[in-house]
């Protein structure tokens, strides 16, 4: 689509912060996404075969690649998906990411033999660069903490500027309403696959009503999103980020504006380098199909918080309400 257009995104998008928007844009700008978000089939990266080999080559020993020589197309295929996987999971663990309390010591239950490929690629790639992943991938994570990403990454970042990183936020009141709704159910699809949701969901569900759930949100500090804003301080003040907020993206049908929906646009573009787009990109990104999607409105706590819960919010956040622009 664009010669100049970034290879590689990694997009840090806050829990319930809209990442489905910068989902649809990034899909609609050419790039296939991976991470932790729910992405549906036609989202994900497409490989060619030649793609498919390279990534092979960086998992599999000689033994295994010579086989991959003679196998099947099916059996090609299956192969070379279980060494992308094996790939994109050990990337998730160089970047901290806390995969055994989201999915179990067994990372999601897989297969042993999935595990110990997992294992075997993370020793082999352990000092590779993120260049060396596949282009036109946009990677999506809630999280991104300094402290625990893998320094050689933030080395080959720091040096080279690449990859793109784009960091997506939202008022943190409307964050942990959405996150109340969320594992409350109220959204009708369940609530993904971590283990810890079950936990909070079980809690939410025991209260009597959205009023005691939003008092337990707002008490309890191990509570899903709060706290993140201040963890991922460094990325809204690093230069090399472009920084976007659900405000700005949301547009009309959130209660945003047209105006702020194409500035945000125009800013991330060219941080991407993207010159060339579809004519109706705006109104791609709010998407009500969206698997956690429950209303997607800009200050919705206004209507759900009692006094109560103005001023627990405002003891929680209000550090990062100040931070962050909102008031």
């Amino acid at each position: 689509m664009n010669e100049q257009r970034a290879e590689r995104v990694i997009l840090v998008s806050l829990m319930k912060s809209g990442t489905h928007l910068l989902q649809e844009l990034m899909v609609a700008l050419g790039y296939g996404m991976y991470g932790q978000a729910r992405i549906p089939p036609e989202m994900k990266p497409v490989f060619g075969a030649d793609e498919r080999r390279r990534i092979a080559q960086m998992v599999y020993d000689q033994d295994a690649l010579a086989s991959l020589e003679s196998a099947s197309e099916a059996g090609f295929t299956e192969a070379t998906d279980q060494a992308w996987e094996a790939l994109a999971w050990s990337w998730q663990i160089r970047f901290g990411m806390p995969l055994k309390t989201w999915y179990g010591m067994e990372l999601a239950s897989r297969e042993l033999a999935s595990r110990e490929l997992i294992d075997r690629t993370l020793r082999r790639t352990v000092g590779s660069n993120f260049a060396q992943t596949p282009p036109g991938v946009c990677w999506v994570f809630n999280e991104f903490d300094i402290k625990k990403v893998d320094g050689h990454f933030l080395h080959e970042w720091a040096d080279t500027g690449q990859p793109r990183i784009i960091f997506n936020y939202r008022d943190p009141r409307d964050m942990l309403l959405s996150m109340v709704n969320f594992l409350a159910g109220r959204t009708g699809r369940g609530f993904s696959n971590f283990d810890d949701f079950h936990v909070f969901s079980g809690i939410l569900q025991s209260k009597p009503g959205l009023n005691e759930q939003l008092t337990y949100a707002l008490t309890d500090r191990s509570f899903p999103a709060v706290g993140d804003l201040e963890r991922m301080l460094w990325l809204l003040h690093h230069p090399n980020v472009c920084k976007v907020s659900f405000e700005e993206l949301v547009g009309p049908p959130g209660g945003g504006t047209a105006e702020a929906r194409q500035n945000a646009l125009t800013r991330i573009l060219a941080f991407l380098g993207v010159t060339q787009t579809p004519p109706d990109l705006a109104d791609r990104l709010f998407n009500r199909e969206a698997f956690s999607f429950y209303r997607g409105q800009i200050g919705g706590w206004r209507e759900d918080f009692s006094a109560q819960h103005r001023k627990l919010a405002e003891a929680r956040f209000g550090e990062a309400l100040s931070l962050y622009g909102y008031t």
